[in-house]
Parts: structure tokens; sequence; C-alpha cells
């Protein structure tokens, strides 16, 4: 979570455009943070990021060459029989590898290199294929990498060798998560993906890129989609077209020298999460790990309470699932104020949802829509065109065309 500390970001930077992206909506599309994954979450969950679950690289090798794989086994394992796709952060660096152990934070310190590549290569024949291998947390984020962009290439690099010779084939190996929110981490990202190692691109030694596109604190769903298509426009810029992962989003986090957090009504809460999967998935993500299914007082929306119990923005996590796992989807578009995404399962089976992104716009619906589904899942039935009033809760319309 050091995105925290970052400085505020200034939209205006992004253009906010409608996108038109193709994909299929798998189940690995719908990811998410946890800080303990062997109490199961209560909704669906088909890819599982650990960033938050404690199995950093200090908590794995405790000594020089000495591991304790307890609690990564137990994490690994939970996540898969909950059906989730595990990813391990592989930073950061141990006190006993860092050039400056007596520092506080000895953590974010460049670490040897050899030692960093033994213990990669210990994860990887432990693990193989069982878990996707993402390299380091925001290192453009200063609280979270002292070295340079060239020694972070260096060490993915290094990783990614590593991961692919001894993982096994089809291993994925992730870029470190990039944070987008300045112009500087913006700019930090684009210098990265030049770097080259071995006289080859830093891209070409990775399956994904990780980013992190949180908006401003007060920002929303839309302002983030802004994020995601402004950087992979970039990156496509400079001959950069690796698949992206949203990897890890929520709202109302602090920055600059914001003192207090943002509350959202329970509703508002409910919205943000249909809009953003809508969107991430419009924006071309391959997968979306929303952080996170541990409550957290430093976010705005909660999947669930202090006690662990799920609140409705789980619902409406599951109501979004539905609406759109499996589809082809066919992306969103914004036309004076309001969003329509489309997704298609078969011949006879499309999905648009809507919502407004200021007030209530009224929409008519297609001769052959079937049923309207709200974002709590709740349904009714449609019986041929009519007019429907939106608002900034998405709405569902299935119809036979």
């Amino acid at each position: 979570m050091a995105v925290l500390l970052t400085p505020a970001l200034v939209l205006s930077s992004f253009a906010l455009a409608p996108a038109a992206q193709s994909q299929t909506i798998k189940p690995t599309f719908w990811g998410m943070h946890h800080n303990d994954w062997t109490k199961k979450p209560s909704v669906t969950v088909g890819a599982a990021n650990f960033t938050t679950s404690s199995t950093y690289w200090p908590a794995i090798e405790t000594s020089a060459g000495v591991y304790n794989w307890t609690h990564l086994d137990n994490q690994v394992a939970a996540a898969r029989a909950a059906g989730a796709r595990p990813m391990i952060v592989l930073g950061q660096t141990p006190q006993f590898y860092s050039p400056t152990p007596s520092s506080a934070d000895y953590r974010t310190s460049v670490p040897d290199l050899t030692a960093w590549k033994n213990y990669v290569t210990q994860v990887a024949q432990r693990y193989g294929t069982q878990l996707d291998y993402q390299i380091w947390p925001e290192p453009n984020v200063t609280q979270n990498w002292q070295g340079t962009v060239a020694q972070m290439a260096q060490l993915t690099a290094t990783a990614a060798t590593a991961i692919h010779q001894y993982a096994g084939k089809g291993a994925i190996v992730v870029s470190p998560a990039v944070a987008l929110r300045t112009p500087g981490q913006r700019a930090w990202t684009l210098s990265f993906f030049k770097q080259k190692v071995g006289g080859k691109r830093i891209h070409s030694y990775i399956n994904a890129i990780a980013i992190d596109p949180f908006p401003e604190q007060k920002g929303t769903p839309e302002d983030s989609f802004a994020i995601m298509t402004s950087i992979k426009k970039s990156l496509a810029k400079i001959g950069v077209r690796t698949p992206i992962w949203n990897n890890e989003i929520n709202y109302g986090v602090r920055g600059g020298h914001a003192a207090t957090g943002v509350r959202y009504p329970m509703a508002k809460q409910q919205s943000f999460v249909v809009r953003t999967f809508a969107l991430s998935a419009a924006a071309g993500m391959q997968r979306t790990y929303w952080l996170a299914w541990s409550v957290s007082p430093e976010l705005s929306v909660n999947m669930t309470t202090k006690s662990g119990a799920a609140t409705p923005v789980a619902k409406s996590y599951t109501t979004v699932r539905n609406w759109l796992n499996g589809t082809n989807f066919r992306g969103c578009k914004a036309k004076r104020g309001l969003w329509t995404c489309t997704a298609t399962k078969g011949k006879h089976d499309v999905r648009r949802i809507y919502w407004a992104a200021k007030g209530r716009i009224k929409v008519t619906t297609v001769a052959s829509s079937l049923r309207l589904e709200n974002q709590a899942g709740a349904k009714a039935k449609l019986r041929g065109s009519r007019v429907i009033k939106v608002d900034y809760r998405p709405v569902m319309v299935a119809s036979r065309k």
C-alpha cells in the first residue's frame, strides 16, 4: 500500500475516451487481494494476489540459505482450493542481503544479485507453474525501491530467466507492479520498459505487465479507466504490447497531504465495484485484482466488515461477475454522460450495462429485451422495448440481440 504516500494525481493529463476492446472474459479475470487465503472469501475468485498476504522474500528466506515455506505453502494451497490462481510478489530485500542492513528501510534496498537469483530459483523449483511470479511491489514509488530503473530491469531479467528455466514451460512472469498516479511514476514506467538487459528490451523477459491504476483520492472508476487506456497507448508507442493486468484497484486512497479518508454510501460503493470490472475489461485488462477481500479503513470500498462478514459490495461483485464471466466483451462507450458496455454470450444473449456519469438519463431498451438486473442482482422481466431511467448505479439489460 505504498501508493498511499504518493502525491495526488492531476487527472487533466488523461483524455477520457470510449474504448472498444473485444476479449473473452475468463475466470482468471476476477482477481482479489486477501490478507489470509486460508479464510476463504464467500465470493468466487479466479486469481489470488499475495501482495497483502505476508509472503515477501524476508518472510520466506529467514536467514541466508534457510527457507521457511510453511506460510507460503498454506496460502498457495488455500488459494488453489478456492479455485483462484495464486500470484506471489517476490520482493522485497531481507536484512542480511541488504547493502544497508542497519537502515530502517533495508527492505527497499538493492539486494545482492546472486542471492536474489538463488531465492527466485528456490521458489520456481518448489512451485513450478502452480502460481504466477510478480517481481516487486511498486518500485516507482520512492518508499519501495532505492535503486535505479536500470537496476530494477536487471533484477527483473535475472528473475525472469531463472523462473522460465526452473518453473517449467508455461510459467508466467509478471513485471514489477507500477503505480501510475503521478507524472513521475508514469515517466519511470516508460523508462523501465525502454530498458535493455543482455541486448533485449525488458518486456521480452515477461509475460504480463502489472499496473496499479489508482485515481486521485476522490477519483472514480472512469478516472481509473482513463489511466489504464492512457498507459496502454503510451506503452504501445514504444513498442510494448505485452498483456496488461489491473494489479490493484480501490478508491479513496490517500495521496499528497490528504489527512482523512473518503467515505461513500453503500450504493455508491456497490456501483464502483461494478463499474470498475466493466471498465477494466473495456480497457483490455486481462486480469483485475480488487483490493481487497480483507477490510481496510484506508479504502473507500470494502467487501467485508471488520468481523469478516460480506457487505453488499460483495454481492455486487458477484452480480457483475455473473453478467460478464464467459462473455465476449465488446467494450464500453460514453455518449452525453451515458455509459454503455456490451457483451455477448452465444448468438442470442446480448448484455448491455448502463449507467450515468451524473444525474438520471432515460434509456430506451431494444425491442428484444428480456430482463433487467440491478447492481444488487435483483431481476425484473422486460417484454420488448421500454424506457428506463439510469443513474450512477449500473443496470444490465439482457436481450436476444
